[in-house]
Protein backbone atom coordinates (compact mmCIF):
# COMPACT_ATOMS: atom_id res chain seq x y z
CA UNK A 1 0.00 0.00 0.00
CA UNK A 2 3.08 2.48 0.97
CA UNK A 3 3.70 2.98 -3.02
CA UNK A 4 1.74 5.88 -3.32
CA UNK A 5 2.94 8.94 -5.69
CA UNK A 6 3.80 12.61 -4.97
CA UNK A 7 4.52 15.72 -6.41
CA UNK A 8 7.17 18.76 -6.28
CA UNK A 9 6.98 22.04 -8.00
CA UNK A 10 8.30 23.42 -11.39
CA UNK A 11 8.74 21.53 -14.86
CA UNK A 12 12.36 22.23 -14.45
CA UNK A 13 15.50 20.16 -15.18
CA UNK A 14 17.37 20.69 -12.10
CA UNK A 15 15.44 21.63 -9.01
CA UNK A 16 17.67 24.77 -8.45
CA UNK A 17 16.05 28.18 -9.98
CA UNK A 18 18.20 30.82 -12.07
CA UNK A 19 16.85 34.57 -11.07
CA UNK A 20 16.62 36.54 -14.49
CA UNK A 21 16.06 39.90 -14.46
CA UNK A 22 12.16 39.31 -14.66
CA UNK A 23 12.21 36.80 -11.77
CA UNK A 24 12.75 32.99 -11.57
CA UNK A 25 13.54 31.08 -14.66
CA UNK A 26 14.06 27.38 -15.39
CA UNK A 27 17.51 26.88 -17.12
CA UNK A 28 16.04 23.74 -18.81
CA UNK A 29 12.59 22.71 -18.92
CA UNK A 30 11.63 19.14 -19.19
CA UNK A 31 9.36 17.69 -21.74
CA UNK A 32 6.61 15.05 -20.95
CA UNK A 33 9.01 12.58 -22.67
CA UNK A 34 11.50 13.41 -20.42
CA UNK A 35 9.47 12.94 -17.11
CA UNK A 36 7.34 9.68 -18.48
CA UNK A 37 11.03 8.36 -18.95
CA UNK A 38 11.84 8.72 -15.25
CA UNK A 39 8.37 6.11 -14.13
CA UNK A 40 10.22 3.33 -16.00
CA UNK A 41 12.97 4.09 -13.52
CA UNK A 42 9.98 2.39 -10.56
CA UNK A 43 10.71 2.75 -7.18
CA UNK A 44 8.45 2.89 -3.84
CA UNK A 45 11.16 4.52 -1.55
CA UNK A 46 13.53 6.89 -1.13
CA UNK A 47 15.00 9.02 -3.86
CA UNK A 48 13.32 6.79 -6.29
CA UNK A 49 10.12 7.61 -5.11
CA UNK A 50 10.39 11.01 -4.95
CA UNK A 51 11.80 11.26 -8.42
CA UNK A 52 8.57 9.79 -9.26
CA UNK A 53 5.86 12.08 -7.69
CA UNK A 54 8.32 14.99 -9.21
CA UNK A 55 8.00 13.79 -12.81
CA UNK A 56 4.22 13.60 -12.08
CA UNK A 57 3.98 16.96 -10.33
CA UNK A 58 6.31 18.19 -13.48
CA UNK A 59 3.52 16.59 -16.22
CA UNK A 60 0.79 18.28 -14.26
CA UNK A 61 2.72 21.80 -14.68
CA UNK A 62 2.42 20.65 -18.41
CA UNK A 63 -1.03 19.95 -18.18
CA UNK A 64 -2.88 19.60 -21.67
CA UNK A 65 0.85 19.22 -23.44
CA UNK A 66 1.55 16.12 -21.56
CA UNK A 67 -2.22 14.39 -22.14
CA UNK A 68 -1.30 12.70 -25.38
CA UNK A 69 2.31 10.95 -24.17
CA UNK A 70 0.57 10.15 -21.14
CA UNK A 71 -2.47 8.75 -23.16
CA UNK A 72 0.39 6.82 -25.18
CA UNK A 73 2.53 5.38 -21.83
CA UNK A 74 -0.87 3.76 -20.31
CA UNK A 75 -0.50 1.40 -23.37
CA UNK A 76 4.09 1.06 -22.13
CA UNK A 77 5.25 -2.25 -21.22
CA UNK A 78 6.46 -0.76 -17.57
CA UNK A 79 3.63 -1.14 -15.31
CA UNK A 80 5.62 2.15 -13.62
CA UNK A 81 5.04 3.98 -16.37
CA UNK A 82 1.03 2.98 -16.78
CA UNK A 83 0.30 3.51 -13.34
CA UNK A 84 2.38 6.66 -12.46
CA UNK A 85 0.94 7.86 -16.28
CA UNK A 86 -2.85 7.17 -14.79
CA UNK A 87 -2.06 8.90 -11.67
CA UNK A 88 -0.95 12.08 -13.97
CA UNK A 89 -3.81 11.99 -16.43
CA UNK A 90 -6.32 12.15 -12.81
CA UNK A 91 -4.39 14.97 -11.55
CA UNK A 92 -4.36 17.01 -14.79
CA UNK A 93 -8.03 16.19 -15.15
CA UNK A 94 -8.04 15.07 -18.35
CA UNK A 95 -11.54 14.20 -19.82
CA UNK A 96 -10.31 12.63 -23.02
CA UNK A 97 -8.34 10.21 -20.53
CA UNK A 98 -11.55 8.54 -19.37
CA UNK A 99 -11.97 5.83 -21.11
CA UNK A 100 -8.81 4.94 -22.26
CA UNK A 101 -8.40 4.46 -18.38
CA UNK A 102 -11.56 2.43 -17.89
CA UNK A 103 -9.73 0.11 -20.40
CA UNK A 104 -7.01 0.41 -17.91
CA UNK A 105 -9.48 -0.88 -14.96
CA UNK A 106 -8.43 -4.27 -16.58
CA UNK A 107 -4.79 -4.07 -16.64
CA UNK A 108 -2.33 -7.57 -15.76
CA UNK A 109 -1.34 -5.09 -13.07
CA UNK A 110 -3.43 -4.30 -9.58
CA UNK A 111 -1.49 -1.24 -9.07
CA UNK A 112 -1.82 -0.28 -12.58
CA UNK A 113 -5.86 -1.08 -11.83
CA UNK A 114 -5.83 0.68 -9.05
CA UNK A 115 -4.16 3.70 -10.18
CA UNK A 116 -6.76 4.06 -12.91
CA UNK A 117 -9.44 4.19 -10.72
CA UNK A 118 -8.06 6.68 -8.69
CA UNK A 119 -7.69 8.77 -11.74
CA UNK A 120 -11.26 8.04 -12.63
CA UNK A 121 -12.50 9.61 -8.98
CA UNK A 122 -10.42 12.79 -9.53
CA UNK A 123 -11.69 13.51 -13.19
CA UNK A 124 -15.12 12.90 -12.08
CA UNK A 125 -16.66 11.99 -15.28
CA UNK A 126 -19.96 10.31 -15.11
CA UNK A 127 -18.75 7.63 -17.66
CA UNK A 128 -16.52 6.18 -14.78
CA UNK A 129 -19.70 5.78 -12.30
CA UNK A 130 -20.82 1.83 -13.39
CA UNK A 131 -17.41 0.59 -14.35
CA UNK A 132 -16.16 1.98 -10.49
CA UNK A 133 -19.16 0.10 -8.92
CA UNK A 134 -18.71 -2.83 -10.69
CA UNK A 135 -14.98 -2.91 -9.61
CA UNK A 136 -16.29 -3.34 -6.27
CA UNK A 137 -17.84 -6.85 -6.85
CA UNK A 138 -14.23 -7.89 -7.82
CA UNK A 139 -13.12 -10.65 -5.19
CA UNK A 140 -9.81 -9.48 -5.06
CA UNK A 141 -9.30 -6.43 -2.21
CA UNK A 142 -6.75 -4.61 -4.64
CA UNK A 143 -9.54 -4.61 -7.15
CA UNK A 144 -11.62 -2.57 -4.10
CA UNK A 145 -9.12 -0.29 -2.79
CA UNK A 146 -9.13 2.46 -5.49
CA UNK A 147 -12.44 1.97 -7.23
CA UNK A 148 -13.65 3.13 -3.45
CA UNK A 149 -11.63 5.80 -3.15
CA UNK A 150 -12.60 6.94 -6.81
CA UNK A 151 -16.03 6.53 -5.97
CA UNK A 152 -15.81 8.93 -2.44
CA UNK A 153 -13.88 11.30 -4.64
CA UNK A 154 -16.87 11.52 -6.85
CA UNK A 155 -19.22 11.69 -3.96
CA UNK A 156 -21.21 8.91 -6.23
CA UNK A 157 -24.70 8.08 -4.20
CA UNK A 158 -25.12 5.51 -6.42
CA UNK A 159 -22.20 3.38 -4.79
CA UNK A 160 -23.31 4.17 -1.12
CA UNK A 161 -24.76 0.63 -0.77
CA UNK A 162 -21.74 -1.23 -2.22
CA UNK A 163 -19.41 0.68 -0.01
CA UNK A 164 -22.04 -0.38 3.08
CA UNK A 165 -21.19 -3.57 1.88
CA UNK A 166 -17.40 -3.26 2.33
CA UNK A 167 -17.62 -2.05 5.66
CA UNK A 168 -17.64 -5.71 6.70
CA UNK A 169 -14.98 -6.58 4.88
CA UNK A 170 -12.22 -9.34 6.12
CA UNK A 171 -9.49 -6.34 5.09
CA UNK A 172 -8.53 -3.30 7.30
CA UNK A 173 -7.56 -1.70 4.27
CA UNK A 174 -10.81 -2.15 2.30
CA UNK A 175 -12.79 -1.32 5.00
CA UNK A 176 -11.10 2.06 6.01
CA UNK A 177 -11.10 3.26 2.61
CA UNK A 178 -15.06 2.28 2.24
CA UNK A 179 -15.63 4.35 5.28
CA UNK A 180 -13.83 7.58 4.07
CA UNK A 181 -16.00 7.51 0.81
CA UNK A 182 -18.83 7.06 2.75
CA UNK A 183 -18.61 10.49 4.55
CA UNK A 184 -17.24 11.96 1.42
CA UNK A 185 -20.10 11.47 0.12
CA UNK A 186 -22.27 12.26 3.13
CA UNK A 187 -25.50 10.41 2.40
CA UNK A 188 -27.39 10.05 5.88
CA UNK A 189 -28.16 6.28 5.14
CA UNK A 190 -24.58 5.48 5.97
CA UNK A 191 -24.37 6.50 9.26
CA UNK A 192 -26.23 3.50 11.18
CA UNK A 193 -23.85 1.14 9.16
CA UNK A 194 -20.70 2.96 9.80
CA UNK A 195 -21.42 3.31 13.78
CA UNK A 196 -21.85 -0.43 13.65
CA UNK A 197 -17.74 -0.11 13.01
CA UNK A 198 -17.49 2.81 15.36
CA UNK A 199 -15.04 -0.19 17.92
CA UNK A 200 -13.77 -1.97 14.80
CA UNK A 201 -10.56 -4.04 15.40
CA UNK A 202 -8.09 -2.08 13.56
CA UNK A 203 -7.43 1.44 14.53
CA UNK A 204 -7.36 3.14 11.30
CA UNK A 205 -10.55 1.59 10.61
CA UNK A 206 -12.51 2.70 13.51
CA UNK A 207 -10.67 6.28 13.32
CA UNK A 208 -11.93 6.83 9.85
CA UNK A 209 -15.66 5.47 10.66
CA UNK A 210 -15.37 8.43 13.42
CA UNK A 211 -14.07 11.13 10.50
CA UNK A 212 -17.25 9.78 8.43
CA UNK A 213 -19.47 9.87 11.02
CA UNK A 214 -18.45 13.27 11.92
CA UNK A 215 -18.45 14.05 8.40
CA UNK A 216 -22.55 13.24 7.34
CA UNK A 217 -23.25 15.47 10.27
CA UNK A 218 -21.36 18.00 9.31
CA UNK A 219 -18.51 18.06 11.87
CA UNK A 220 -15.85 15.81 10.95
CA UNK A 221 -13.14 15.26 13.57
CA UNK A 222 -9.58 14.86 13.20
CA UNK A 223 -8.94 13.95 16.92
CA UNK A 224 -8.79 9.80 16.54
CA UNK A 225 -6.41 9.91 13.32
CA UNK A 226 -4.13 12.22 14.61
CA UNK A 227 -4.24 10.13 17.74
CA UNK A 228 -2.90 7.26 15.66
CA UNK A 229 -0.24 9.35 14.22
CA UNK A 230 1.49 8.34 17.94
CA UNK A 231 0.59 4.67 17.72
CA UNK A 232 4.07 2.82 18.02
CA UNK A 233 2.37 0.30 15.48
CA UNK A 234 4.09 1.18 12.10
CA UNK A 235 1.26 0.22 10.61
CA UNK A 236 -1.52 2.57 12.01
CA UNK A 237 0.30 5.00 11.71
CA UNK A 238 1.11 4.43 7.82
CA UNK A 239 -2.43 3.35 7.25
CA UNK A 240 -3.90 6.91 9.30
CA UNK A 241 -1.25 8.50 6.96
CA UNK A 242 -2.52 7.04 4.00
CA UNK A 243 -6.16 8.06 5.15
CA UNK A 244 -5.30 11.63 5.57
CA UNK A 245 -4.32 12.17 1.97
CA UNK A 246 -7.12 10.22 0.66
CA UNK A 247 -9.13 12.98 2.63
CA UNK A 248 -6.74 15.74 1.44
CA UNK A 249 -8.45 18.60 2.76
CA UNK A 250 -6.61 21.62 4.43
CA UNK A 251 -7.53 20.01 7.89
CA UNK A 252 -6.65 16.89 6.92
CA UNK A 253 -2.84 18.04 5.94
CA UNK A 254 -2.86 19.85 8.92
CA UNK A 255 -2.65 17.22 11.09
CA UNK A 256 -0.05 15.93 8.66
CA UNK A 257 1.82 18.92 8.93
CA UNK A 258 1.64 18.94 12.69
CA UNK A 259 3.43 15.61 12.74
CA UNK A 260 6.39 16.15 10.57
CA UNK A 261 7.77 17.44 14.35
CA UNK A 262 6.58 14.16 15.90
CA UNK A 263 8.97 12.46 18.24
CA UNK A 264 7.23 9.40 16.24
CA UNK A 265 10.10 8.82 13.07
CA UNK A 266 7.61 6.86 12.24
CA UNK A 267 5.01 9.50 11.62
CA UNK A 268 7.23 11.80 10.31
CA UNK A 269 8.44 9.97 7.15
CA UNK A 270 4.67 8.42 6.63
CA UNK A 271 3.93 11.89 6.73
CA UNK A 272 6.14 13.26 4.81
CA UNK A 273 5.76 10.68 1.81
CA UNK A 274 1.84 11.80 1.95
CA UNK A 275 2.22 15.27 1.33
CA UNK A 276 4.83 14.59 -1.26
CA UNK A 277 2.07 12.12 -3.02
CA UNK A 278 -1.09 14.89 -2.70
CA UNK A 279 1.63 17.29 -4.01
CA UNK A 280 -1.33 20.08 -3.01
CA UNK A 281 -0.88 23.89 -2.30
CA UNK A 282 -1.19 23.52 0.75
CA UNK A 283 0.79 20.01 1.32
CA UNK A 284 3.72 21.43 -0.66
CA UNK A 285 3.48 24.72 2.14
CA UNK A 286 3.78 22.74 5.35
CA UNK A 287 6.54 20.73 3.05
CA UNK A 288 8.76 24.17 2.99
CA UNK A 289 8.07 24.96 6.90
CA UNK A 290 9.09 21.72 7.98
CA UNK A 291 12.58 21.62 9.73
CA UNK A 292 15.34 20.46 7.55
CA UNK A 293 16.52 16.69 8.29
CA UNK A 294 19.83 16.59 9.71
CA UNK A 295 22.67 15.77 6.94
CA UNK A 296 24.64 12.08 7.75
Amino acid sequence: MRGLMRGLGCACLTVGLLVGASGPVCPQEKTAADYIAVFAQGGEEGAEMEAQFAAIQGLVALGQDAVEPLLAALKHENKHVRGNAATALGRIGAVEAVEPLIAALADTDPGVRGAAAEALGRIGDERALQPLIAQLAKEDEMDQRGPAVALGAMKARAAVQPLIGLLSSDSWEVRWRAALALGQIGDQQATAALNLRRWDADPVVSACVAWAVGAIAGQPSFTRLAGNLRSAEAQVVWGTAWALGVIGTPEAVKVLADALTSPNETAQTASKTVLLWLGTPEARAALTKAPAEPEQ
